[in-house]
């Protein structure tokens, strides 16, 4: 087994940090599946299968707004999703710790506020505060942010202490915990199938991911 660092999956949840680099996504490649993926060496057949329909039928992702791997995964997954419009995702942020809740809280207030047209605009600020500054957005920088893009802080604020964001992150928590996914981004196929951080020898390259996606989404 080894971390498959050029598709920025290598990354264990203890070892997410602003700190980290790698190196960015190369091409993306749109194949049709020509071989045959393994439970247990490709992907795991998840224990509690998500319920949500919509998982059901397309892509989840685990991640975190501040992690250096899940920022550089972002244009591989979304160029893999352009090749594919049937295909949909859905997000989960969990709150591994205070500063993951934090994070959580503004991705689930944006969802809750019907503004997750902004979500690239989001994540693209924590990507420039890593980059730029080290660092992860302060509640300034969050509040800026809401000002730039003529968001309510005052409604932000109540959407990301409400009863409905603190349930979707025990939600996230929850599924990770039950389904014992060490390491984020994590994708989960059709609810019940997870394509972790760690990937055998054997898939090398982003045509390697993509063709276990296509698999999975085609597996009953």
């Amino acid at each position: 087994m080894k971390f498959v660092a050029l598709l920025c999956l290598s990354l264990l949840l203890s070892a997410c940090s602003p700190q980290q680099n790698t190196p960015e996504p190369e091409a993306a490649v749109s194949t049709v599946p020509s071989r045959v993926f393994t439970a247990g060496k490709h992907y795991q057949v998840m224990s509690a299968p998500l319920t949500d329909p919509a998982a059901q039928q397309g892509l989840t992702e685990y991640f975190w707004l501040g992690c250096p791997h899940c920022q550089n995964f972002e244009p591989l997954l979304k160029a893999y999703l352009a090749e594919r419009p049937q295909v949909s995702l859905l997000r989960r942020h969990p709150a591994l710790g205070e500063r993951w809740a934090f994070d959580a809280s503004v991705f689930y207030a944006l969802q809750l506020a019907g503004q997750s047209a902004h979500f690239d605009d989001l994540f693209a600020l924590y990507r420039q505060q890593r980059t730029e500054k080290n660092a992860l957005p302060d509640l300034a920088a969050i509040n800026s942010f809401l000002a730039k893009h003529q968001l309510d802080a005052g409604q932000f604020s109540e959407l990301a202490n409400s009863e409905q964001s603190r349930a979707m992150m025990e939600q996230a928590n929850r599924e990770m915990l039950d389904n014992r996914i060490q390491g984020v981004p994590a994708i989960v196929v059709k609810g019940k199938y997870l394509v972790g951080t760690e990937l055998p020898d054997d898939i090398q390259s982003n045509e390697d991911y993509f063709q276990l996606l296509d698999y999975l989404l085609q597996k009953d």
